[in-house]
């Protein structure tokens, strides 16, 4: 069902209402060190009680209630994912004095009182305090400040777990997000972590920023999300490829089956393989098979576990005419993949051989991970280009191995 954002508006929002939101207009007060601040407020007055139009929540009417203006706050950040979306709802009198004041946390609709009860007034203006990083209104900070180790878990370990956020109203307007898009914004945002003041000290008028109708401010939305990913995408540095090795890395060697011709006919992958590609597929990567060993036995194996639907490219020294730790083998799985010598630095070869896959990656500079899993081959380098980058000993270490490289590559761009 696509989502309509006028579903709830019961009239066009006139400039005379546009300017009672703003003159009303809460001040919001942030932590001191709150990396992310509003820059659009989406305004709905309602003059009954109905759905709200930019919330899957009721706006309700109490005694003495004769409108309801809505503030749908905008910031392209949330420290936990791209885009965040808040909400106030200002209850008024037939005069328009306010009457009560409701605000949105995480998801829910809280009335806004203080602990005594009264309305969080200060200096004659609506004042709320937002969570940091989350954003989460409350009438007081005392609420914040008791849930101080979980908020500075969603700032600091928990920075962009969310990626880019994707809900009913924009489900449609989103399809185009990628896993890719969610990996970047994640290295985005963890890069933005942050050890949260509970000093409310940062004073922000709402008023000050850009003001529209809610259906306009939807439309913006729809729009800001891609030019955001696109800049993000721009800015960050990903691992463009991940390249796999076969046997000891992906396929249990001690249960190889051979014809009579020498082809595997049959294997067992190593416990964990197949896990460790889906989850790499998940994630948006690029993976690409380089292994030495006949083409045959590698659609047989690799086909039979559902491993090849993943794999972009397959490399194979037959079809080459070398072996790793041979440079062509290398070349050939970033030509295939669209890539150059000058991407060799964020593409990882992950294998089992030090000599083979090892010393080959090390030589072009390829991101190397040695996966020990098997004692079949030398545990131990030969000479300095054996010597891996990084040492895996089940596949399922790659994945957060992977992450902590994005991570190492974020922070040295954040720095130059």
């Amino acid at each position: 069902m696509n989502y309509d954002p006028r579903r709830s508006v019961r009239a066009p929002l006139s400039s005379s209402d546009l300017s009672l939101a703003r003159r009303l207009a809460p001040v919001i007060r942030f932590a001191a060190n709150e990396p992310f601040l509003p820059s659009h407020v989406g305004v709905t007055v309602f003059d009954a009680p109905g759905t709200s139009s930019s919330a899957p929540l009721e706006v309700t009417f109490g005694p003495g209630v004769a409108r309801v203006i809505e503030y749908a706050i905008w910031w392209d950040w949330d420290i936990g994912h791209l885009y965040e979306l808040e909400h106030v709802w200002l209850k008024l009198d037939g005069k328009d004095n306010i009457v009560s004041i409701d605000a949105s946390a995480h998801g829910r609709l809280f009335a806004m009182t203080r602990p005594d009860g009264s309305l969080p007034v200060e200096d004659g203006r609506v004042t709320l305090y937002s969570e940091p990083g989350k954003h989460a209104f409350h009438a007081a900070p005392d609420a914040i400040i008791a849930k101080k180790r979980e908020m500075t878990a969603a700032c600091r370990e928990l920075a962009g777990i969310d990626g880019v956020l994707i809900n009913e109203m924009f489900e449609q307007r989103f399809s185009h997000v990628t896993a890719e898009n969610h990996r970047a914004v994640r290295r985005h945002l963890e890069t933005h972590a942050f050890e949260p003041s509970f000093e409310f000290s940062q004073r922000f008028d709402l008023s000050e920023v850009h003001f529209l109708s809610w259906p306009d401010l939807y439309e913006y939305i729809a729009a800001r999300v891609p030019e955001v990913i696109g800049e993000v995408g721009a800015d960050s540095k990903l691992i463009k490829a991940v390249l796999l090795d076969s046997g000891d890395t992906l396929v249990d060697e001690g249960t190889e089956v051979f014809d009579g011709e020498g082809y595997v006919i049959e294997a067992e992958l190593i416990p964990g393989a197949r896990e460790m590609v889906e989850a790499l597929a998940r994630e948006g990567y690029r993976m690409a098979l380089v292994a030495d060993g006949r083409v045959r036995s590698f659609e047989t194996i690799l086909g039979r576990h559902g491993i090849r639907p993943h794999l972009c490219a397959e490399i194979i020294s037959e079809a080459v005419g070398c072996d790793k730790p041979d440079p062509r083998m290398f070349a050939a799985a970033l030509d295939a993949l669209g890539l150059s010598a000058e991407d060799a630095g964020q593409v990882v070869m992950i294998g089992n051989h030090l000599t083979r896959d090892i010393k080959g990656a090390n030589r072009l500079g390829l991101i190397s991970i040695w996966q020990s899993w098997s004692s079949r081959r030398s545990r131990l380098p030969a000479d300095g280009e054996e010597v891996p980058d990084y040492t895996v000993r089940t596949p399922g270490e790659v994945p957060e191995v992977l992450a902590h490289i994005e991570r190492v590559m974020a922070r040295d761009k954040k720095l130059d």
